[in-house]
C-alpha cells in the first residue's frame, strides 16, 4: 500500500501475531518519559514503552486504541514498528 501525502506505515506485533499493519496519520504511545506522538516525517527514534494506551489516528478520520504491556517503538523513514508482549 502506498503512503498518502499525510500518513505513514506502522506494524504492531506481539510474539503471537501481527495485530495491525497499515497506514496511520499519527500514533500516540506511553513512553518511559511520558506519552508522545509520532507523525509523518518524524526523526528516527527508538523508544521503550510502558504499559498503557496506544492510539492510532487512521486516514479515514477514525481512531483505534488498545492497551499494551511494556514494549518498544522504532520509527525510521516513515515506517514504524511497535513490539509488545500483549495487546488487549
Amino acid at each position: 500500500m502506498a503512503n498518502s501525502e499525510k500518513g505513514f506505515q506502522i506494524e504492531i506485533v506481539t510474539p503471537q501475531k501481527q495485530h495491525f499493519s497499515g497506514e496511520v496519520l499519527s500514533v500516540t504511545a506511553p513512553g518511559e518519559s511520558g506519552q508522545f506522538q509520532i507523525l509523518k516525517n518524524h526523526a528516527p527514534l527508538l523508544s521503550s514503552l510502558l504499559s498503557g494506551k496506544v492510539k492510532l489516528s487512521l486516514p479515514d478520520r477514525t481512531e483505534q486504541s488498545f492497551s499494551i504491556t511494556d514494549g518498544f517503538l522504532e520509527v525510521s523513514s516513515n515506517k514504524a514498528i511497535l513490539l509488545t508482549e500483549s495487546i488487549s
